[in-house]
């Protein structure tokens, strides 16, 4: 059963994209595309539109222009790319050098092990295939890789196993990626619906949570909310933050760090 719902979360990410990508799409057109039932789109669809990701129609659908879809990570890695920098450096200069860290996947999780060489003490665990090349390269020994069902937009491990997995672990600290920071709603959220398990079964394992996203992730929403504000222990983010969003996140009790 399990195993059908991983399935169709990844589906429906894809759908999301591709209906991002042109605009619309007709349901002949997705089950063809899918190989798929037209009543297994429908039910997709249905799933979509109750997230606000798409906006049904007569025999189809139109991307919600309002929401924020992922786009795979080779594509977002040079979007931000200084800032994402400056974030990733400051995570690491948070720690002390002993802890067990867990490291998100997202392209800001990559600018985080991009500096993990300065404390190679640490334990890093990842579900990320790219963060996990990352550490090797710099010759980070004691990191561990969770295995899954491979999402190939975030190229990561998600599903049963990956679960499975993160529940026998305990992390000192997580770093945590995101594709939307909603001041409004004091919640962070994903676009995939796949890895907001995951990230919820990290949230629930850490004892100090820290999301790292760049400013402009601040402006949109996304598909499936993994935390509430009051679950985090704060956020690191450029200094290029408007002052106004800055003010409702330390209204909020967050920590704040701007680099």
């Amino acid at each position: 059963m399990s195993e059908h719902l991983d399935l169709a979360a990844v589906r429906r990410q894809k759908i999301a994209l591709i209906v991002r990508a042109r605009g619309s799409m007709g349901i002949r057109d997705l089950s063809e595309e899918f190989g798929v039932s037209e009543a297994t789109i429908r039910r997709d669809l249905r799933a979509l539109d109750d997230g606000g990701v798409v906006v049904r129609t007569h025999g189809g659908v139109l991307v919600n222009s309002n929401v924020m879809v992922d786009l795979p990570n080779e594509e977002r890695k040079s979007v931000g790319a200084e800032e994402k920098r400056r974030i990733g450096e400051a995570a690491i200069e948070m720690l002390s050098g002993d802890e067990v860290v867990f490291l998100d996947a997202g392209t800001t999780a990559h600018a985080v092990a991009a500096y993990a060489h300065k404390k190679p003490g640490c334990n890093y665990v990842t579900t990320s295939l790219g963060v996990a090349n990352q550490l090797q390269a710099q010759g980070i020994s004691n990191f561990y890789m969770i295995g899954g069902a491979y999402q190939p937009v975030n190229d990561s491990f998600t599903g049963t196993l990956a679960i499975s997995a993160l529940r026998g672990l305990s992390f000192d600290i997580a770093f945590l990626c995101c594709s939307a920071v909603d001041v409004h709603k004091s919640s962070i959220s994903v676009a995939s619906e796949a890895y907001s398990q995951v990230q919820k079964e990290v949230i629930l394992n850490s004892r100090r949570r820290f999301v790292v996203a760049d400013s402009s992730k601040f402006k949109s929403n996304a598909f499936m909310r993994t935390a509430r504000f009051d679950q985090i222990t704060g956020i690191i983010t450029n200094v290029e933050l408007d002052e106004g969003t800055a003010a409702q996140v330390a209204e909020a009790n967050l920590e704040l760090l701007l680099v």
